[in-house]
């Protein structure tokens, strides 16, 4: 038993170690289609295990994932699940009031979609005028895309279930990738007006949900990939937490 895990822990282990610790990682996803190779929970998969790994170097908790999220692009294909902004919303909302009353002063959600992070905004914003609670996110796969950009080959590695994507579940979760099911898709270059954002479905684009090159992923690269990023997490944690004892 891992003794950052919330949901792992009794009330008296909980109680001793809120004496020690005050922050926890929130990791949040969704469930929605990957491409054929990857599973359609990849999001949170991700997010919880990397709140783990940085918390355990961090010393602080873990609150249990939430795995669905704002998915509706992806709902042109068989298994995505969404739910509402507005319903996301309500439940960061009601699950950082909690953590406030049992005596957490900072979260951090690590975000593993997109579409969720409007209803982090809302949430954290609220919390802190709320309840004085200090919140940040981690926007998962364009921060590991950031400080591993040495280390992608293809065109489009964050896509969807492409290199960023396939590299990491190749080293967290190999028996969950089927390797012979992975299908390259990497999209024509265009001119585009740039940050212009056109709603649309997925499918529009592809007829696998992939965009990107996931044969360019790979298990050393995703170790690499998750090492780094528990680096700068834990290391973020370490000191958000220090500047409270200044």
């Amino acid at each position: 038993m891992d003794k950052h895990l919330i949901a792992e822990m009794t009330l008296e282990e909980f109680g001793r170690f809120i004496k020690e610790s005050d922050t926890a990682i929130f990791p949040v996803g969704a469930t929605e289609a990957y491409g054929h190779h990857l599973p359609m929970g990849s999001d949170w998969l991700v997010t919880y295990e990397v709140a783990k790994r940085a918390a355990q170097k961090a010393g602080c908790f873990v609150a249990p994932p939430i795995s669905y999220g704002f998915s509706e692009d992806l709902m042109c294909y068989t298994g995505t699940l969404s739910v509402s902004t507005m319903s996301i919303l309500a439940m960061y909302r009601d699950v950082l009031e909690s953590l406030h009353r049992q005596g957490m002063k900072k979260v951090l959600f690590l975000c593993g979609h997109v579409g969720n992070l409007g209803a982090i905004d809302q949430a954290a914003s609220d919390a802190m005028r709320d309840y004085g609670m200090e919140c940040a996110h981690i926007d998962w796969w364009r921060f590991i895309y950031h400080i591993n950009e040495e280390l992608m080959d293809s065109k489009f590695p964050l896509g969807h279930a492409a290199e960023a994507g396939t590299s990491i579940l190749k080293y967290l979760f190999p028996q969950l990738v089927n390797e012979e099911k992975m299908i390259r898709n990497e999209k024509e270059e265009k001119e585009e007006i740039p940050d212009l954002y056109v709603y649309e479905y997925f499918d529009k684009e592809t007829e696998t949900s992939v965009l990107g090159d996931p044969f360019c992923g790979s298990e050393e690269k995703g170790k690499v990939m998750i090492e780094n990023a528990v680096n700068v997490i834990s290391g973020f944690i370490d000191q958000w937490q220090a500047d409270d004892r200044k």
